[in-house]
């Protein structure tokens, strides 16, 4: 099977060399815990090889990305789309990809069919969502686990290899699950102590242990 390189070369030694092409990751843990910072390495990998990137931000904005993401080495803006769900909190949506209010599902439904169709049809193209839990907490649960399915397969349709971040602790048993059937692997986030651990739970057509492993967050971001 191909892979995608995670952007940790200790992850990827444990991945097989790395995510299954095409495949859809969910990310969650405790805030804090490194789970953006892995999501904007895999992005940044993938400049490596003009692989076009796609961020739905939900947390902070895109610029605040950019400039997490530097610190990583230089950022090629022009491989790199963002879908701004952010800022309208603000009062000041703004770019080409905006969402006016994340209660309306649709509009960000739209967007993302948008953004897609104006990234061509390369062969291998990295989206990162951080996070469904925001999205869970201004739109209609019910709506949104219906719309993610949507979402994960049109990305899927257009050759994305996708992270999807959740946070720990804030969603109901039920909707974690079905986010997990809809995906196809899982990678858990905790702390312990003054130590940050991720497991890899599930992950397909892939050997590999479910052993929690130790890592640290440094300059370049996470090191197994």
């Amino acid at each position: 099977m191909d892979r995608i390189k995670t952007g940790v070369p200790g992850l990827d030694k444990k991945l097989q060399g790395g995510f299954p092409l095409g495949s859809s990751i969910i990310l969650i843990g405790p805030p804090g815990c490194g789970k953006s910072t892995l999501a904007q390495q895999f992005i940044f990998e993938g400049q490596k090889d003009n692989q076009s990137g796609l961020i739905t931000t939900l947390d902070i904005s895109p610029e605040e990305v950019l400039e997490s993401m530097k610190r990583l080495g230089k950022v090629n803006e022009k491989t790199l789309n963002f879908i701004d769900a952010y800022s309208w909190r603000l009062g000041n949506p703004h770019g080409k990809y905006s969402v006016s209010n994340l209660a309306n599902i649709n509009e960000l439904n739209i967007m993302m069919t948008r953004v897609i169709e104006n990234m061509g049809s390369s062969h291998a193209k990295r989206s990162v969502f951080d996070s469904v839990s925001t999205l869970l907490l201004y739109a209609d649960p019910n709506l949104v686990v219906k719309m993610m399915p949507v979402i994960i397969a049109k990305l899927n349709k257009a050759n994305f290899t996708q992270i999807i971040i959740m946070e720990e602790g804030v969603h109901d048993p039920k909707t974690v699950a079905t986010m997990n059937y809809l995906c196809d692997g899982l990678i858990e986030f905790k702390m312990q102590e003054d130590k940050r651990l991720m497991r890899i739970a599930r992950m397909k057509n892939t050997k590999h242990e479910m052993d929690w492993i130790e890592f640290d967050i440094t300059d370049k971001g996470v090191k197994l």
